[in-house]
């Protein structure tokens, strides 16, 4: 199997299958990211495709000056802050990314009555961050949700790595905040 590497290299001279490996490595993570930021399946589903579609279109842009996940990443922060501002209200964000139903139950798992608890408190956390303005949701997501760097989250965010701190503090007291309110 090609590296990551040399799937870029190959998708930015023509390579249809070598493009369609890289959408298969990022499409699960960047639908994810569009759900949490967008909480509608269907928006996800337009949101993740319209990042492919803009990938492809710009891959020969794509210089190797960051990691190709932060370059995707960027454009799928984009993507979702402009379907916001076009739509201009977002709902409720998933912390998961899991289907209920597909969950299974096994031994380890928590009685009902923790797990009953637990899903409250997970959906008001999720109600929570549904309600901070785009700018804090996306950068408690990318931090908090699915662990990118500082570092990572400026790059993606185009801003200095010192305003990605001031922002991610913010957003933090923002949603404790929000969480105070509803206690």
């Amino acid at each position: 199997m090609a590296t990551e590497v040399q799937l870029i290299q190959e998708a930015q001279n023509g390579d249809i299958s070598a493009f369609e490996e890289l959408v298969n490595l990022y499409q699960k993570k960047i639908y994810n990211y569009c759900y949490r930021m967008a909480n509608n399946e269907h928006d996800a589903e337009d949101l993740t495709q319209e990042v492919f579609m803009k990938v492809y279109r710009s891959l020969r842009t794509f210089k190797g000056n960051s990691h190709f996940s932060t370059w995707i990443y960027r454009i799928a922060h984009n993507t979702c802050i402009d379907k916001y501002r076009s739509l201009k209200a977002y709902n409720v964000v998933t912390l998961d990314g899991e289907d209920d139903r597909v969950r299974g139950i096994s031994s380890s798992d928590p009685l009902p009555d923790e797990q009953v608890v637990n899903k409250e408190h997970m959906e008001m956390l999720e109600e929570c961050i549904a309600h901070l303005k785009p700018d804090y949701r996306s950068v408690i997501i990318l931090r908090d949700v699915q662990n990118y760097s500082y570092q990572d989250i400026a790059v993606i965010l185009n801003m200095p790595l010192g305003t990605v701190k001031s922002l991610i503090s913010r957003a933090r007291q923002a949603l404790r905040q929000e969480l105070k309110a509803r206690l």
